[in-house]
């Protein structure tokens, strides 16, 4: 009896979404867009509560609150307001809710990014397209907390690290919408299995 070698086993592992029954692609669907509420609901939290700005995330994670022109925290009084105020955030993340966000998002994003992952794997796209997606599903969110803590401990280049924290979010929202429509479409376009 011949054991069968590695790429004998691969197709059965890839590219099954197509050929799935009915309620595993509905289950797909269903789970895709209930993932894409949240993330619009998501972005409207970020923008209510810091701002769509590299600075603007610097200054919600800085430590001892948010920060003036000058580096000051700023104060109660009336003062002129200029552009770069207009985008300063409404709230502030002390280092305790920063861990607080950490220990309950990073999780959360492991997981979806596990269950895109899955999804990934039951496309009939190539390797190399697989790989990438899965690489994008993980790293996009890990350099969003990467931007977040490095927004907070070294505050004096506060700007660079949230600009990679917007490019982990924005990556996060393209690799998602990238892989539905590609999901989307392979489960309503449904071929016979074993072809």
């Amino acid at each position: 009896m011949t054991t069968p070698d590695r790429n004998d086993r691969i197709p059965r592992l890839v590219g099954w979404l197509p050929g799935s029954p009915v309620e595993v692609r509905l289950a797909v669907i269903l789970f895709l867009a209930l993932l894409g509420l949240a993330d619009l609901f998501g972005a409207w939290q970020v923008k209510d509560f810091a701002a769509f700005s590299p600075g603007g995330i610097a200054s919600t994670v800085s430590p001892g609150g948010p920060l003036s022109e000058s580096g000051d925290i700023t104060s109660n009084s009336e003062t002129p307001v200029n552009l770069e105020q207009l985008n300063a955030p409404a709230h502030h993340i002390e280092r305790d809710l920063l861990v607080q966000d950490t220990h309950v998002h990073v999780p959360a994003y492991a997981l979806t990014a596990a269950a895109l992952s899955l999804i990934v794997f039951g496309l009939r796209i190539g390797s190399g397209w697989r790989s990438a997606f899965v690489a994008a599903a993980f790293a996009a969110p890990f350099a969003d907390f990467a931007g977040l803590w490095g927004a907070h401990l070294f505050p004096g280049v506060g700007r660079m690290f949230g600009a990679l924290a917007m490019l982990g979010g924005f990556s996060m929202g393209l690799a998602y919408t990238v892989i539905a429509i590609v999901a989307i479409v392979q489960c309503l376009r449904r071929e016979p299995r074993g072809e």
